[in-house]
């Protein structure tokens, strides 16, 4: 089985199987729900797993979209949304700066301390991860 085959086999079953979470909710909060679902039965597998997988999809993006709002709510500091937020849009902005160890005389020891700790963190994590490369590269050649 072609490993491509198999990653679509876990995700139709992810889906599928949070499609049926979704349909087992809905069974128990709301009766009109449990005859429609149980109709649904007669039906194919093949029908079913592929209403369940959509449903499933559905349910993820819902999912996402309310967490998005959350995270944007607690980070805004406030209860509203905005119109990018309703429409499921998240803009997220960051700043870069540099280590720069010939900063300014009235700059304190601790703050070279804790600069030149970086650069050598920074240098070891360079180095684990051009072993990582060189490890990978090796596999891949086996």
């Amino acid at each position: 089985m072609d490993t491509i085959d198999l990653e679509k086999l876990f995700q139709r079953g992810y889906y599928v199987t949070l499609g049926a979470t979704s349909s087992l909710l809905e069974v128990i909060q709301d009766p009109t729900k449990r005859e429609e679902n149980f109709r649904r039965l007669g039906r194919s597998f093949d029908e079913i797993t592929q209403e369940l997988a959509e449903k499933g999809v559905t349910t993820e993006a819902e999912a996402r979209s309310y967490v998005d709002k959350f995270i944007a709510q607690q980070v805004n500091g406030t209860g509203n949304t905005t119109n990018s937020e309703s429409a499921g849009l998240t803009t997220v902005t960051t700043t870069a700066k540099t280590v720069d160890d010939n900063a300014p005389d009235g700059t304190e020891k601790s703050d070279k301390s804790v600069k030149a700790s970086m650069r050598d963190e920074i240098q070891e994590l360079t180095q684990q991860l051009a072993s990582l490369r060189s490890q990978l590269e090796q596999l891949r050649s086996n």
